[in-house]
C-alpha cells in the first residue's frame, strides 16, 4: 500500500482557497490550522507567481512578415511586437492562462450550464446529498494514488462545501 504524503501548509492554504476564493486570511487560518504568517506568505508567493505566469516571455523567434511594416502590439503568427523601452522592440509570445480544474473546469460548462447545477435540478435533495457524499468519498480515497493529490484534496473540499450548503444555517 502506498503511503500518503502530508500536505504542506501552503498546499492546505491553496486547497482551501480553491473552494473559497474570497476567504479572508483569518478564515483560512481557522479552516486549515495554518499560521497567519504562513497564509500571508503563500498568498504573496502565489500573487507574484500569477503575475509571472501572465507575463509575456521573450523569444528569439520571428514571424515571416514579408517585408511589411509592423506596428507595436500587432500579432503575427502568435507573436506580439512589444516595446521593450529605449527605442527597442522584440517579438514575444504570451503563454495561455492556467485553467482552474477544481472550481471551474471548462469541460463542465459545455452547453452553457454547469453540470453540478443540472444534476441538482434533476435530483431530490436527498439524492443530491448522496451524490455529493459519493464524490467526497471518491476524492478522499484516491488522494495520493491518482493524478495530482492537491487537486483531489481541492475537489474533496469543494464537494464538502457544496454538501454543507444543502443544510440550513
Amino acid at each position: 500500500m502506498a503511503t500518503r504524503k502530508k500536505l504542506s501548509a501552503s498546499a492546505r492554504v491553496r486547497a482551501y482557497l480553491k473552494t473559497h476564493p474570497n476567504a479572508k486570511p483569518t478564515e483560512v487560518v481557522a479552516a486549515t490550522g495554518v499560521k497567519l504568517n504562513d497564509v500571508h506568505s503563500t498568498l504573496w508567493r502565489d500573487k507574484n507567481k500569477a503575475r509571472a505566469d501572465t507575463t509575456m516571455h521573450i523569444t528569439m523567434e520571428e514571424p515571416n512578415v514579408d517585408g511589411d511594416s509592423i506596428k507595436l502590439g500587432e500579432v503575427v503568427g502568435g507573436l506580439v511586437l512589444t516595446d521593450m523601452g529605449n527605442g527597442k522592440a522584440r517579438w514575444i509570445r504570451q503563454e495561455e492562462p492556467k485553467v482552474d480544474m477544481v472550481n471551474s473546469p471548462p469541460h463542465y460548462k459545455v452547453g452553457g450550464i454547469e453540470v453540478i447545477d443540472f444534476i441538482k435540478a434533476k435530483l431530490t435533495l436527498d439524492e443530491f446529498r448522496g451524490y455529493l457524499q459519493g464524490n467526497i468519498l471518491k476524492y478522499s480515497s484516491r488522494v495520493g494514488y491518482k493524478g495530482d493529490a492537491s487537486e483531489d484534496v481541492g475537489k474533496l473540499i469543494w464537494y464538502a462545501n457544496k454538501l454543507q450548503e444543502t443544510f440550513p444555517a
